[in-house]
């Protein structure tokens, strides 16, 4: 039983797993590298926002020199969106930034630089919107590859985002003890409060409402 304090607002997105590495290492994340390449660090040198970013110094150029990535279950989430801010510094064109997701059998690249360089002035925003495959999968992925050899070459990244929307099931709540503000046979309103006891059914201890024939979702007060 959980009781819930329900402040009516449309579904949107809701962070899965947010990364702006500002616990200063990268604990959550898969570091490998090849032959003697250097590994992906938390590094204060330049970060987008706060005193930390995600760097690779890999000064190796077999590629993938060097790879960071980060298993993240998308069970119970649809509508995907991978994002974040990256800057590469003095990327030649035999060198290479990549980003990739993966589906649980194969990667797929959302961004390469392939032969072309890449010198960016100050960080660059990325997001996309990515397929059904990436929804509600419990063997998503995400990873980060450079590969460039000269000490002035690095791939920085911060703010590392895979959001996607609560997916609805059909185990309905059984709602009881109804608190109305306004009271009872007054319309719902938008900013207005709705206090019950609701048994929730689902795994991930969240509740999808209608109200006229529009979603809402439910926050837990308690559980």
């Amino acid at each position: 039983i959980a009781f819930l304090i329900i402040n009516i607002s449309s579904v949107s997105a809701v962070d899965i797993v947010y990364d702006d590495f500002e616990d200063g290492n990268l604990n959550e994340w898969t570091l490998s590298y090849l032959g003697t390449a250097n590994d992906w660090t938390a590094a204060t040198t330049n970060p987008y926002q706060g005193s930390y970013h995600a760097q690779s110094w890999p000064r190796y150029t077999t590629e993938p020199a060097s790879v960071m990535q980060r298993n993240i279950s998308t069970s119970g989430y649809e509508n995907i969106i991978f994002s974040y801010y990256k800057r590469n510094i003095g990327l030649d064109a035999a060198d290479e930034f990549q980003a990739e997701w993966y589906n649980g059998t194969d990667w797929t690249l959302v961004e390469s630089t392939g032969s072309s360089s890449s010198n960016d002035a100050a960080y660059v925003s990325r997001s996309y919107s990515l397929p059904a495959a990436a929804s509600n999968n419990p063997n998503f992925a995400i990873k980060f590859e450079c590969t460039a050899g000269a000490t002035s070459e690095y791939c920085r990244i911060d703010n590392v985002n895979v959001s996607g929307s609560v997916i609805f099931d059909n185990n309905y709540p059984i709602f009881s003890n109804f608190l109305n503000n306004p009271g009872n046979n007054s319309f719902y309103v938008p900013g207005a409060v709705y206090k019950f006891n609701t048994t929730i059914m689902n795994s991930n201890g969240s509740a999808g409402l209608e109200f006229n024939g529009i979603n809402y979702t439910a926050t837990n007060s308690s559980n």
